[in-house]
């Protein structure tokens, strides 16, 4: 092996292990991986930890001190992140014995059944539909045996006329027109009908089911894509991730969970994957980016909101970080109450009606008056972040006008 791998590898371990990242509390940090494992276990299995039963003790011995005892306290995920995201790689591998086991201790987590079967389902885009019914005839029976009633409750959201629209609006923030744009040029505009499907099964079928959030179904398809070893995939769903407001250590945590059931190579793989993406991809700010902006439909492009202080009858001020994509802006709009914006990191673009274009850097401060029409945005080759802090409120409102067009930006 590698041993430049193996010291980056131990180095990211480290980082995840450190006080500000590991879930472990200092109490816990005193015991032995066999105490930590016996703990895991007997809570995920319902039943009492012996390393020396069976016809192969020494092998259950390693892998499970190993998992339980080792891998179960690097990160913050809780428990049930955790056996969601082992389902996962073990329905794309079809290991269906050690699937049945892992489903029963996704639910002795605390997990619901459709949680369980939307973990299961989310994978069918990826792995195709034969494994993914394997994988629910083996939930089904786990469902009998714990006389769970069936078929569980339509967990759709969706029909025959909106779900290429739904579906578009969960993808587009997440990863634009990539596909499409890809599979350009092939015979009869194949690839547009293709990329048509994916929005429609994969996002729209799929994504917008109820069951399980945004997040928790994005870090989910991590788990099959470093099964599967798909690096391109892999690096965008990344990037994917971090928009949907999954943290970089949540991700880093996710790839390491997996680990004992793809082996160190493929995990090796994608933590060279993430920091790369997370190269390309993130922009140094004091506060998260947020979810992916609720106001979509008064911008262009990708932009995330982050509400740090929402207006209410104890603090009269509404304040909110705002990260930008490249090239994205909003409309023209004008506040009653005016606006104040801190630049926080990035580039970006600032304009008043009828004035010039304004660059804006890290450091900056704009006050915008009264009633002034204008908009801000990024720069076209670089992210930008802002602090909206909305003045003279509770009357302070929001006009919201047309786009900026792309002559206007430029």
């Amino acid at each position: 092996m590698n041993f430049k791998k193996v010291v980056t590898f131990a180095l990211i371990v480290a980082l995840m292990q450190s006080n500000t990242l590991c879930a472990i509390s200092l109490e816990r940090e005193k015991m032995t991986r066999e105490q930590i494992c016996k703990d895991n276990f007997e809570a995920l299995f319902n039943t009492k930890w012996n390393p020396n039963v069976g016809d192969d003790p020494e092998m259950m011995s390693v892998l499970q001190k190993y998992i339980f005892g080792e891998v179960f306290t690097i990160g913050k995920l809780d428990n049930k992140t955790r056996e969601m995201l082992t389902v996962t790689t073990l329905t794309a591998q079809q290991t269906l014995p050690q699937l049945k086991a892992h489903i029963n201790a996704l639910l002795n987590t605390g997990a619901t059944p459709n949680e369980v079967r939307e973990v299961i389902y989310q994978c069918a885009p990826f792995i195709g539909f034969p494994k993914t019914l394997n994988a629910i005839s083996v939930m089904n029976e786990v469902f009998v045996e714990r006389k769970i009633p069936l078929p569980l409750e339509n967990a759709s959201t969706t029909n025959e006329n909106n779900r290429y629209k739904e579906g578009l609006k969960i993808q587009k923030p997440l990863y634009g027109d990539e596909i499409k744009n890809s599979l350009e040029g092939l015979p009869n505009n194949v690839g547009d009908k293709v990329a048509r499907l994916l929005s429609e099964v994969c996002f729209g079928d799929f994504y917008t089911r109820k069951g399980l959030d945004l997040k928790t179904r994005e870090l989910l398809v991590l788990a099959i894509l470093i099964t599967d070893g798909s690096e391109n995939t892999l690096k965008s769903h990344i990037k994917g991730n971090l928009k949907a407001g999954n943290t970089k250590e949540d991700i880093v945590s996710a790839i390491i969970q997996c680990m004992p059931y793809v082996g160190f190579s493929k995990t090796f793989k994608a933590l060279y994957i993430f920091k790369d993406a997370i190269g390309e991809n993130i922009m140094q700010q004091p506060f998260s980016q947020g979810e992916i902006n609720p106001y979509s439909e008064y911008f262009t492009g990708v932009t995330h909101l982050n509400m740090l202080v929402q207006k209410d009858e104890m603090w009269n001020s509404s304040i909110g970080n705002v990260t930008f994509e490249k090239g994205a802006r909003t409309n023209w709009h004008k506040h009653s109450g005016g606006q104040i914006l801190l630049v926080t990191a990035g580039e970006g673009r600032y304009q008043e009606k009828g004035k010039e274009i304004q660059i804006l850097k890290t450091g900056d401060v704009v006050k915008i008056p009264k009633d002034v029409v204008h908009w801000h945005g990024a720069a076209p080759d670089c992210e930008f972040a802002h602090i909206s802090i909305e003045t003279n409120i509770p009357n302070n409102q929001t006009t919201w006008l047309e786009k900026v067009s792309d002559v206007e930006y430029k």
